[in-house]
Order: structure tokens, then sequence, then C-alpha cells
């Protein structure tokens, strides 16, 4: 590699750390995201398990209020993911 190619990512990161350590941390922060997206859908797994054997009329509607919500937000997580801009 020449001298010079490494010109540009010297001045980027010497003189712009903030732009660099901003990718850094999004790009941090994007996995962060797609873990809880990932974990989400395991749990979405679990309460339909629990689901099939639920008798109590309380668990029963905490199913049926938290399933609605859970698929909403992992799909906002994947849609936003996959976006890159976060616009749904």
């Amino acid at each position: 590699m020449s001298p010079r190619a490494g010109l540009p990512l010297t001045y980027l990161t010497r003189f712009h750390k903030f732009p660099v350590q901003t990718l850094k941390n999004q790009e941090r922060y994007n996995e962060l995201i797609l873990d809880l997206a990932k974990d989400m859908a395991c749990i979405l797994g679990c309460i339909e398990d629990v689901k099939q054997f639920a008798r109590l009329a309380q668990l029963k509607q905490a199913i049926k209020d938290v399933t609605p919500l859970m698929e909403d937000t992992t799909n906002f997580i994947v849609e936003y993911t996959c976006d890159g801009q976060g616009s749904s």
C-alpha cells in the first residue's frame, strides 16, 4: 500500500475523531438492536409454547396482550435495521 493511500484515513482519524467514533458507536448500537430482535423472536416462540398450556384466564389475557406488542416491536426493529434509515 502506498503511503499516500493511508493519508485520507490518517486525516479522518486525526482531525475528525468525532465522526469516526460516531460510526463505531452506530455499528455497536446496530449490533445491540439486532441482538434484541433475535431475543424477542425467541421470546415469541416461548410465548407460543406457554399459550398451548395456559389455563388461567389472567395468563391467557397477558399472552393475548403481549403477543402483538412483541410482534410489532420485532418487526419494527427488523425493518429499521434493513432500511438503515429508520423509516418504516
